[in-house]
């Protein structure tokens, strides 16, 4: 049988101010966040907290949304059930562009560009304009600042 291990200050704080900390960590890199629970098991629990899903850094995911097709499906599923900006743009990619699944993928990508996720604003504003909504197509390129700053073209 192991030693019963002692809790350190830091796990000892309340869940939910644990929870707050860990989804600044997911927030920053999902590698971050899963060392972070590799070394406590009390922080992996913590680590189901809804913000930290809602946060996660999705971003080498959302560079290579086919990528994750057939894998990341645990992950991507519990983002989606908190509303994650990156997981909604990388799903309406797959969903728009690979399964042609254009409604649902217009979804997920309107729901990206709702949440002020800057590639799901540009590539939803791109794809209204392209489909004839030409109003709803530039709300949300107007959203991104171009005409104010256009270095943001490159960014995007």
């Amino acid at each position: 049988m192991l030693p019963k291990r002692t809790l350190s200050n830091f796990e000892k704080l309340p869940n939910d101010l644990l929870g707050d900390i860990l989804s600044r960590v997911a927030e920053i890199s999902r590698t971050s966040l899963r060392n972070t629970m590799a070394a406590s098991p009390e922080l992996a629990k913590v680590a189901n907290d809804k913000r930290v899903n809602k946060k996660m850094n999705l971003n080498p995911l959302a560079m290579k949304p086919l990528q994750a097709l057939n894998r990341y499906t645990q992950l991507m599923e519990r983002c989606l059930q908190h509303r994650n900006t990156e997981v909604h743009y990388i799903k309406g990619i797959q969903e728009y562009f690979h399964r042609n699944n254009t409604n649902i993928g217009l979804h997920h990508l309107k729901s990206a560009a709702e949440g002020s996720y800057e590639n799901g604003m540009y590539i939803y504003g791109i794809i209204m304009l392209c489909r004839g909504a030409e109003e709803e197509g530039k709300k949300y390129l107007e959203k991104l600042g171009w005409k104010q700053n256009k270095g943001k073209a490159t960014q995007c």
